[in-house]
């Protein structure tokens, strides 16, 4: 049954080269709630596990890579003075540090190794193969962000951003309901077949009791984040691509089935970045009714409004659900500190930002030791130069603009794609083990300066084509 899987994603996957151009979008976003899944044996790659997402995310650059004018205009997106040159120069420096730093302090570092099979075991620095996995992880996505930016400067329809977007989250949903209905009927031979990753796979922790909900990733938490990520991505874009109210309706339909999925996660990154996300809920309202100056209330405030009201009078009449509810909360979050796990996760980023000490500044490489933020992760890794390339990147993609699109539909959409990259943003400041930012938030990022850089004639003129028509 695994080779079953492994061969029809290999179908999948040579759809994105030949296929339509809609259908590797949606293939891309379809991938990311596989991240338990390898698609080449691990008996095949010396125990390192390639999963899904970033297969389709090289394959949607290949395309790009055939076509000569393509070649050219990615290396001009990578010395772009729109913020990308210092992703390049964070990368440079990234790959540097990785070929040198575990060399130069061998025996010399303390730290805590990427992979392990005591997760508290402290180790002295050294190379290991983890350092080419997780630069390599890196790679895809410094060179997917520079993909998606060349896409979308191409063609860009605004309609064509939230159908692909909600196959993924169709395929969210579903996997986690898959897996929270294992907890009633053995459904073992369906899912390990998509569960061959060579790493440790979190599947069965329970909290008070009640199995923690994973879907296809290797740990609760990962698959919260993924909830969090399409959640957020489909609400803020909500209106700016949709204006009928059957598309509106479908992605409010998912927007609340992503957030139970998050909630029955039991994560306690995930659940805080809920709070993120309502935080953020309240301020778009205020934004489109005080600076826009629309009605009082808008249509989304009245539908959150029934849901909260609806789902207090039903709590009312089920006390001892809300005491488990509240206790569940209490120990994922408010007494979270006193945990055995966040005392090891704490553990590792102390010993990580000391080592970062240790090497006057300089880091231990990508992949040369296990952090619980990405941040820690970041500066460690690549040292103070790396990290500060990179928040450099970061704050010119989510505060710039475009000087020359005056188009109100395209600053909406500017818009929704800050606010959605806030809660997973969030998210990977908490739990994040390593420096890669990962593809989900690549997309992000691409999309948001691919908007920034388009040619005022190209902006103002209709779009035909699809996103991804450019790769073709």
């Amino acid at each position: 049954m695994e080779m079953v899987v492994i061969g029809l994603f290999w179908v999948l996957a040579l759809r994105v080269l030949i296929g339509k151009s809609r259908t590797g979008l949606s293939i891309f976003f379809a991938s990311i709630p596989f991240g338990a899944l390898a698609v080449i044996p691990t008996n095949l790659t010396g125990g390192l596990t390639l999963t899904p997402t970033p297969i389709i995310a090289l394959l949607i650059g290949a395309r790009l890579l055939l076509n000569p004018q393509d070649r050219q205009a990615l290396a001009g997106i990578a010395l772009s003075k729109n913020g990308t040159v210092y992703l390049t120069a964070f990368w440079l420096v990234a790959c540097a540090a990785t070929l040198l730093m575990p060399r130069i302090f061998e025996g010399q570092v303390t730290i805590f190794p990427v992979r392990s099979a005591e997760m508290i075991v402290e180790e002295l620095l050294h190379p290991t193969t983890q350092n080419f996995s997780q630069l390599t992880y890196l790679s895809i996505s410094v060179f997917a962000v520079f993909c998606f930016i060349r896409l979308t400067c191409k063609h860009y329809q605004p309609a064509d951003l939230l159908g692909p977007i909600r196959v993924g989250a169709l395929v969210t949903v579903a996997t986690g309901a898959i897996d929270y209905a294992s907890n009633f009927v053995n459904l073992t031979s369906v899912l390990d077949p998509f569960r061959t990753a060579s790493y440790a796979l979190l599947t069965t922790n329970e909290v008070f009791g009640n199995k923690r909900t994973v879907g296809l990733m290797p740990e609760a938490s990962s698959y919260g984040s993924v909830c969090v990520f399409f959640l957020s991505l489909l609400y803020f874009l909500r209106l700016t691509v949709h204006q009928d109210r059957l598309g509106y309706a479908k992605n409010m339909g998912l927007v609340f089935a992503l957030l139970l999925m998050a909630l029955l996660s039991t994560s306690s990154a995930a659940i805080v970045c809920v709070g993120v996300f309502l935080v953020l809920v309240v301020v778009d309202w205020l934004w489109s009714d005080v600076h826009l100056r629309k009605a009082p209330l808008t249509r989304s405030a009245l539908l959150w409004g029934c849901v909260l009201s609806l789902a207090m009078l039903y709590l009312s009449f089920q006390p001892r659900l809300l005491d488990e509810l509240t206790e569940i909360f209490n120990h994922m979050v408010v007494y979270k500190t006193e945990s055995q796990s966040y005392e090891e996760r704490t553990l590792w980023t102390t010993v990580s930002l000391q080592a970062l000490q240790d090497t006057y500044g300089l880091g231990v490489g990508v992949g040369g030791t296990r952090t619980s933020s990405f941040l820690a992760a970041l500066f460690s890794n690549t040292g103070v130069l790396g990290g500060l390339l990179f928040m450099a990147f970061l704050l010119k993609a989510l505060l710039g603009r475009s000087h020359h699109d005056r188009s109100t539909l395209l600053r909406s959409v500017q818009r929704g794609l800050f606010f959605a990259f806030l809660p997973p943003f969030a998210n990977l400041l908490m739990v994040g083990t390593s420096t890669d930012f990962g593809l989900p938030l690549a997309y992000l990022l691409g999309i948001k300066l691919g908007l920034m850089a388009r040619h005022p004639a190209r902006a103002s003129a209709p779009v035909p084509a699809p996103l991804l028509q450019g790769a073709r």
